[in-house]
């Protein structure tokens, strides 16, 4: 399907309406457990689970919304809804002093409401984009990348204006995504015939959600990318979660403005591959691209552990967030191409509970390795479980083999 090039534009605002608010946020919650409480790494792995863990609960139940309703009433309600945990969070902090668990009660609340904006707004890209699904992708997500780069750079400023001036800015910019979000085209699916109508009051919420479970189940094309996708979100998130900032503020010495710098070097990388594959146009193999980045930003991810200057600790998380950038971009490709109409927001939403699905396990687990055997070395745990799924998908399935449609 065509899309209107104006209805593009202001999807592209929507991105920045959503992914400017989520860089302040990555940011300015890890500098509020880490730096301004001072908790430890188990501790902070416990808090990035909150915000994760909502999305692994309720991001099938946006992605068969989604399929259900305007796509684009989703976006106005929910996003407008996301701004109201960050003005009460600044309402609390002006009334008490910051705590632990009034940042767990936060997190919670932002997971389980983004758990339903991200399904939305990526099955409205086929409507509003054109013949190129992966190019359109590929733009999207750098734009997002930039977006969080914006908000991070903001973020950083925390240890000199503290936090509420910041989830100020947070809170107002999701408001201006809800304006936006009014000016997309309406997605509502189509009227189905009177026998599927039937159909579809026989089957429970779960039967739907079943269907596009087991849709990518049976896909030779999307099942493997599943599976590294989870293994992303058990180790490579929980590293970049966790184990980064904590590297940062341990070893470095760093406080907001370093963990900032760190974030944005990485997302750097991810926008510097995303302007070469809209270039090229993308790529042709994706299966074997997927896997290649995923190990060479493995790589990466251990040359932190040469002791390096901080400049090339910057070097090497940057390094990693260019290879990021490929993998995110073709996993995504592969699913936004092969699902169909009827259930695309579904399988996004899956495909996005692979990774989410991981994330809590890692936060954790990332956390743990880090209070046992420090940042650092748990980068080794992090690649290596990378490599090994990797290792696995390359001989037992034939992703490799996946080329672009």
């Amino acid at each position: 399907m065509g899309g209107s090039p104006s209805k593009f534009y202001w999807y592209l605002a929507g991105v920045v309406g959503q992914f400017l608010p989520w860089g302040i946020n990555s940011v300015l919650f890890t500098w509020m457990v880490a730096v301004h409480l001072g908790e430890g790494g188990l501790r902070l792995g416990i808090a990035q689970m909150c915000i994760q863990l909502p999305g692994l609960v309720f991001i099938l139940f946006g992605g068969l919304l989604a399929d259900r309703i305007d796509r684009r009433k989703i976006l106005i309600v929910f996003q407008c809804l996301a701004a109201v945990p960050v003005f009460m969070l600044i309402l609390l902090i002006e009334i008490s002093t910051l705590s632990y668990g009034m940042l767990l009660v936060f997190a919670v609340g932002v997971g389980s409401l983004n758990a339903f904006i991200q399904p939305a707004r990526d099955s409205i890209l086929n409507q509003v984009s054109g013949p190129n699904i992966q190019q359109a992708v590929t733009m999207a997500m750098g734009l997002s990348f930039f977006a969080q780069i914006i908000g991070f750079g903001l973020a950083g400023q925390a240890d000199t204006t503290g936090p509420v001036p910041l989830l100020l800015v947070q809170g107002t910019v999701l408001l201006f995504g809800v304006l936006v979000a009014l000016m997309l085209p309406s997605s509502t699916p189509k009227r189905p015939s009177l026998a599927d109508a039937r159909e579809k009051n026989r089957k429970s919420v779960f039967g739907d959600i079943w269907e596009g479970l087991s849709l990518i189940f049976h896909s030779p094309r999307m099942f493997p990318v599943m599976i590294l996708m989870f293994s992303v979100g058990v180790f490579y998130m929980g590293a970049f979660s966790v184990l980064n900032p904590l590297a940062v503020r341990d070893i470095y010495g760093g406080a907001a403005f370093d963990i900032a710098l760190s974030y944005i070097c990485f997302m750097v990388g991810t926008i510097v591959t995303t302007i070469i594959l809209v270039a090229i146009g993308g790529i042709r193999r994706q299966g074997l691209g997927l896997m290649m980045a995923l190990v060479m930003g493995g790589v990466f991810l251990i040359s932190t552990n040469l002791r390096l200057p901080f400049y090339g600790y910057l070097l090497c998380i940057g390094l990693w967030g260019m290879c990021g950038g490929v993998a995110i971009s073709l996993g995504r490709a592969i699913i936004q191409e092969s699902a169909p109409e009827n259930y695309r927001a579904r399988a996004l939403s899956i495909y996005s509970l692979g990774t989410l699905g991981g994330g809590p396990v890692g936060a954790i687990s990332m956390g743990y390795f880090a209070s046992v055997i420090g940042p650092l070395s748990g980068f080794f745990v992090a690649a290596a479980g990378v490599f090994l799924t990797v290792v696995g998908v390359w001989t037992m399935t034939s992703l490799a083999k996946v080329d672009r449609l």
